[in-house]
């Protein structure tokens, strides 16, 4: 064999065993489907509700995957494999209204694609009603690729008697103030209102409270006689917030029982939301100097402690004074929490011998807005040593002692 011709023979078997080899490498494999793909009707609308007989209208259905699932699939290299999982959404190839009554005017078929996990998609079919009054049950047929069809009746009245069961149905409102601060009183209203399509006769509402955040302050209950459709009743209510009640939104439940025409007693549930917003308030508990004795000329650093009284948190606390003294005169807190207390440090570079009168302003924010407190305080520097006040007291007992030996030597001495 010639030498080129083994030369040319060598690389096709090299490349061929180059390709075996990435084909050997590179497998990908399907590996699960999870459950099969499927869709239900969550709800339906026929408007108008009844039809009259040759009227046109509109049918609309709710679609809704289930049952998803998961496709799962493999890259291997060698020893090592990739694993990826993607979701199954079903995917919908027609959507038809069957009927052998109505005239089906559009939207048949109109529907095509997927519908993701908990994705609910809307339907509608314009149809006309055939010319004898009754119920029908026109069919709707959905169907899924690799999936359960489905087949669903929806009831259409056409000019008939029959008609779906009219009951109350009632709202509760109410006029509180949008935000509330623990520890108060707050008044307002509550208002019942019957938005069904029938008379709700007995109706007793219960204001629970949550004890011990939020109680009803007085009468808790009340009852309303009757209510027609689109009536509404009114009533005062106190409700207390306990001044330990946290921030935040606080629920009261309501509890409503009313009658249906035939007796039936029905219990339906309501609540007062409050927006609770605490207060802070804040106050000075002490004001110190270290070294505790200032002396005159010397540096020195004044803290004055900041304690919050309040019911909810103090930010952005900081504290200035007017000292005529050299150094620092503003100093930052931060954050107090209700029933704790910060001090506000000033570091200042020393003062003559004197009483100093000062004023210092406090700044702080809260739920309810920025607020500040002035106060006016007193340092004293004495001078040094404070010796001068010390020899004159020591003056004075020593005359005062020598003053009554002199007396009562000379009282014996007349005796």
């Amino acid at each position: 064999m010639p030498q080129s011709t083994k030369k040319n023979a060598k690389k096709l078997l090299a490349s061929f065993g180059l390709i075996l080899c990435l084909l050997a490498i590179l497998t990908v494999s399907p590996v699960s489907a999870g459950t099969p793909v499927s869709v239900i009707i969550t709800d339906y609308k026929v408007t108008p509700s009844v039809l009259l007989p040759g009227e046109e209208g509109t049918v609309t259905v709710t679609l809704k995957s289930v049952s998803g699932g998961t496709s799962t699939s493999s890259i291997k290299s060698g020893e090592d494999a990739l694993q990826t999982t993607t979701s199954i959404s079903p995917y919908i190839e027609s959507v038809i209204l069957k009927s052998k009554d109505f005239e089906i005017l559009g939207g048949d078929s109109k529907f095509e694609g997927n519908i993701g996990p908990d994705q609910s998609v809307p339907v509608t079919f314009l149809v006309r009603a055939p010319q004898k009054s009754g119920m029908y049950f026109p069919e709707v047929w959905i169907r899924v690729r690799d999936g359960q069809s489905l087949k669903y009746p929806v009831p259409v009245n056409v000019n008939s008697q029959l008609s779906v069961l009219r009951t109350p149905s009632l709202a509760l409102e109410n006029t509180f103030p949008g935000t509330v601060k623990p520890g108060t009183k707050i008044d307002g209203t509550i208002r019942i209102r019957n938005e069904g399509s029938t008379r709700a006769d007995n109706i007793r509402v219960f204001v629970n409270g949550t004890p011990p955040s939020v109680i009803p302050a007085g009468i808790s209950s009340f009852l309303v006689d009757r209510l027609d459709t689109g009536m509404s009743r009114e009533r005062n209510l106190s409700l207390l917030v306990d001044k330990n009640t946290p921030t935040g939104i606080a629920e009261i439940p309501v509890r409503m029982s009313y009658a249906l025409l035939d007796g039936t007693i029905i219990e339906d549930t309501g609540s007062i939301g409050l927006d609770i917003r605490g207060e802070s308030e804040i106050s000075i508990t002490s004001v110190e100097t270290t070294p505790t004795r200032v002396k005159p000329g010397e540096p020195f650093d004044l803290i004055i402690r900041v304690q919050n009284t309040g019911t909810g948190e103090a930010k952005s606390v900081s504290a200035t004074i007017d000292l005529p003294v050299k150094g620092a005169k503003e100093a930052f807190i931060g954050r107090i929490k209700s029933g704790n207390d910060a001090p506000a440090t000033f570091i200042l570079e020393g003062a003559e011998t004197g009483e100093y009168t000062y004023h210092t302003t406090i700044s702080y924010v809260d739920d309810w807005g920025t607020h500040s407190l002035d106060k006016d305080l007193t340092l004293t520097v004495p001078a040094n040593g404070d010796s001068s006040g010390l020899l004159i007291v020591i003056v004075i007992v020593v005359i005062a002692g020598a003053g009554l030996f002199w007396y009562m030597r000379r009282k014996n001495g007349e005796d």
